[in-house]
């Protein structure tokens, strides 16, 4: 049954009190920001923020995390224990958590059909995707089995490091990916126009990524997509952008930047 009491708004702690002079031992620290499980406080630049007890039970299963993905039902079973709510109690929580992080909520995401994950940007320098040979490494080839139930991701650009680097994020998330150097390889593949989301460099050999665009407008295939470039000029990106596209970014591409573009994609 389930529990009438389950609701939306939570009442956030008092700020009223000044912030603590010293940090509790077992504060959990992240870029800006500082939870003090204890006292339940959040901080930012040492400042108290309002949250809600749920949200900041939501923030501490994600921080416990370390970076992995944490399915909804790990978070009910966390945030929600012996009882029974609704998803849209959880996306509430989602909202109001990213509220309480202001210009930093893009840190936590969502990840289709598995669950949420929060991105330390701070935590790792690396994890930024500068293409360079210690990016990480995943196989690229385009024969893999497209595994059900998991969003499909095809990549186009024909700079190796790029195409490793980018499907090595992509996996880390659940999404299935295939990845072409050029336009040509991918339609000469059994995967062509069935991606949830193609990401397509603009300087590709062939026929450029543009253009393609183009040709898929006329065929009537209407294919979401996100657009990067290491030589992007304005007319570059408003042309794109005018014939559809999700969203235009420039290399090297940042991870959580990237991520936030596949995920409204798969969700457009």
């Amino acid at each position: 049954m389930q529990d009438p009491f389950a609701s939306f708004i939570d009442r956030a702690p008092s700020l009223d009190a000044q912030p603590p002079r010293q940090v509790a031992d077992n504060a959990i620290r992240f870029g800006r920001f500082c939870a003090i499980p204890h006292s339940r406080q959040l901080l930012m630049d040492g400042v108290p923020r309002e949250i809600g007890g749920r949200a900041f039970d939501l923030l501490m299963v994600l921080l416990r995390s370390n970076g992995g993905i944490v399915s909804k039902d790990e978070i009910f079973n966390e945030v929600w224990p012996s009882m029974v709510v609704e998803e849209c109690n959880l996306r509430f929580q989602i909202g109001s958590l990213r509220r309480a992080l202001g210009d930093d909520g893009s840190m936590i995401k969502t990840i289709v059909r598995r669950g949420y994950m929060l991105v330390r940007e701070n935590s790792n320098p690396e994890s930024d995707l500068a293409f360079s040979p210690d990016a990480p490494r995943a196989p690229t080839d385009p024969s893999e089995k497209v595994e059900k139930g998991k969003p499909y991701i095809v990549l186009i650009d024909d700079d190796d490091g790029v195409r490793r680097a980018i499907t090595g994020l992509l996996r880390s998330v659940g999404h299935s990916v295939e990845s072409f150097p050029s336009v040509m390889a991918y339609e000469e593949s059994d995967s062509v126009h069935r991606a949830d989301c193609l990401i397509l460099d603009v300087g590709l050999p062939g026929q450029n990524g543009l253009d393609f665009q183009a040709e898929l407008m006329k065929s009537g295939l209407r294919q979401r997509i996100v657009f990067i470039s290491g030589n992007a000029d304005i007319p570059m990106s408003v042309r794109a952008m005018k014939a559809g596209a999700i969203e235009f970014l420039t290399k090297p591409v940042r991870h959580q930047d990237l991520l936030s573009a596949v995920d409204l994609a798969i969700n457009a």
